[in-house]
């Protein structure tokens, strides 16, 4: 498993268009990048829009995006207003499906307890096909970043984050090919 700071530029590049993806209307964006958008691939970017799962009342919710390059997936999950956040993870086939690869803690593949209410980048990394093997259950099917690509390719792939008052997950989202039509547009 690497540490993001070597792919740090790469992931909050992928986070800024993803927070453009997701943003409401109004988001202003520069004349120059909407004029050369069919110059930047974004074929290899995914997002999840996290919002709050079934019967959790909530006002957290979150972004994640990935961009695939290279047999790795570099992402950056962000979050707000979310109270004690203790896991992240892909599950495969649903919501509350076999954990595929933990996002946070990402470094250490384990819970760790974030205190209070939190808004901002919970966390960022490569998963290799190492982390996958480090994190996934075994029921998961995803053994490689290929494996878990097609997962995601399929629809058959979700962020679930996990808090303290729920540990099933209290804000998910599909991971989905990031698409251009998805930014509001102010010019």
């Amino acid at each position: 498993m690497q540490d993001f700071d070597p792919n740090r530029r790469t992931a909050l590049k992928a986070l800024g268009l993803g927070l453009l993806a997701s943003a409401g209307p109004g988001v202003a964006i520069g004349k120059d990048v909407m004029a050369h958008k069919d110059k930047i691939d974004v074929s290899d970017v995914y997002v999840a829009h996290l919002e709050s799962q079934a019967d959790v009342e909530t006002d957290a919710w979150g972004l994640a995006v990935f961009h695939h390059r290279s047999g790795e997936i570099v992402f950056t999950l962000a979050v707000s207003r979310l109270e004690n956040t203790v896991m992240a993870h892909i599950h495969e086939d649903e919501a509350l499906g076999p954990v595929a690869v933990w996002l946070h803690d990402f470094t250490t593949q384990a819970e760790h307890l974030i205190e209070g209410s939190f808004t901002g980048a919970l966390n960022a990394g490569v998963i290799t096909d190492d982390a996958i093997s480090e994190g996934r259950a075994p029921e998961a099917t995803s053994t490689t970043v290929a494996e878990l690509i097609g997962k995601i390719d399929a629809g058959e792939a979700f962020v679930n984050v996990h808090t303290e008052a729920n540990p099933g997950g209290e804000i998910s989202g599909r991971i989905e090919p990031f698409e251009w039509s998805d930014v509001p547009l102010r010019m």
